[in-house]
């Protein structure tokens, strides 16, 4: 009989409406409306509180908003806002710092895209569609061709080829962004304490030196001319010295290492 009880009909629950007597002051507030409006309340209450407590703890000597950055008119009394002057070097660090952010998406995307291709190039179905060929060998060792007949199968490889180039096509395009942004980064460090920027040509991203010292220019002259590293200033260590021609070596702090200030 417990089944039943859902069957009988029963005079659905109604909640008692505002009297038409106090209709001017609003509906009749229920549970639900009285938790929203104590919720806004206890919200302002607490911004009042903190600005009240700033107001408490205000200096009197303070200068008020737009006073710092703004300057007063001689004919009236107007407020002109001046620019706020920035640091160099915090300038440099802003921008340094949003293009490793770029930089940093344009990396997970460019992960985003390499886990498609993958994908796509372990389709085995559609692999061999791009050509309409598959070989295949029997058991007696006999070669036979797939061909894909149905004009289904050609038209979903098509577009499966079409997609997998986009596909491509797009990761090429993400890598130039970040070659962009790797040369824009660099460029930040342009004539910045000795350090040069070497731009070479292609594709390649430009590489930074670091500034040179005095027993790096004298083992510079040495490998300038060609001869020996007998004598310096201190004992240093090149690195790669063995498969590396001495006309083309890079000049730059990155291949040296000054150990210590004796003789050889």
């Amino acid at each position: 009989m417990s089944s039943l009880k859902n069957v009988v009909p029963k005079r659905s629950y109604l909640e008692r409406g505002q009297a038409k007597n106090r209709l001017h002051l609003g509906e009749l507030e229920k549970k639900v409306d009285y938790e929203k409006r104590r919720e806004i309340y206890k919200k302002k209450k607490r911004i009042e509180n903190v600005l009240k407590e700033k107001i408490m703890n205000k200096n009197p000597d303070e200068f008020h908003t737009g006073m710092v950055h703004s300057r007063i008119r001689e004919d009236d009394n107007v407020l002109v806002k001046e620019k706020k002057i920035y640091d160099r070097k915090k300038i440099m660090e802003y921008e340094r710092r949003k293009i490793k952010n770029e930089t940093f998406n344009l990396y997970g995307l460019l992960k985003h895209v390499n886990k498609k291709i993958y994908n796509m190039q372990m389709n085995i179905p559609l692999r061999y569609v791009f050509n309409n060929t598959h070989e295949i060998y029997n058991e007696n060792d006999e070669k036979c061709t797939l061909k894909a007949d149905k004009k289904k199968f050609q038209k979903e490889g098509n577009l499966f080829e079409i997609k997998f180039k986009k596909m491509l096509n797009h990761k090429t395009r993400i890598l130039d962004q970040i070659r962009k942004m790797d040369n824009n980064y660099i460029n930040t460090y342009r004539n910045v304490d000795g350090y040069t920027v070497r731009i070479y040509k292609g594709k390649s991203a430009y590489k930074l030196f670091a500034p040179r010292g005095e027993a790096e220019s004298q083992v510079v002259c040495y490998l300038r001319k060609g001869k020996q590293l007998r004598r310096c200033i201190g004992t240093l260590l090149l690195i790669g010295a063995e498969k590396w021609p001495l006309r083309n070596m890079p000049l730059s702090t990155t291949h040296f290492w000054v150990h210590s200030q004796q003789k050889l």
